[in-house]
């Protein structure tokens, strides 16, 4: 689970990260990244009705991935704010390879500190 204040809620925070972030691509995901002024860095996730129709599917993914980001955040550096966009891709994986994609996607950001993995 995402604490409150590592979340990305507001469509202000949203729309500065899509509008000025750079985007980086992985299997499955895609993250748009970009600077806040907070010590800390927040996350959104991003489940379009494109990847799935229907909800439940959708809303498995959003679990998994808001598990995942949960259990990295005391190995993740501060002061970005990350938009993790999820591909169809993304509902064939299994936990595990969601888990993987996922680090090894803020591994090419550069966002998790060196050596420190769950």
């Amino acid at each position: 689970m995402i604490p409150k204040d590592k979340r990305l809620i507001s469509k202000k925070d949203f729309s500065r990260v899509f509008s000025k972030g750079r985007i980086f691509h992985g299997r499955g995901l895609s993250a748009k990244i970009c600077r806040n002024s907070l010590e800390f860095s927040r996350f959104g996730l991003v489940i379009s009705t494109k990847v799935s129709k229907k909800a439940v599917l959708r809303n498995k993914a959003r679990r998994r991935l808001r598990s995942i980001v949960g259990r990295l955040l005391p190995s993740i550096k501060g002061n970005q704010d990350v938009a993790i966009l999820a591909r169809k891709e993304v509902l064939d994986m299994t936990f595990e390879q969601i888990e993987t994609s996922t680090i090894h996607l803020l591994e090419k950001v550069g966002l998790l500190k060196s050596g420190d993995q769950p």
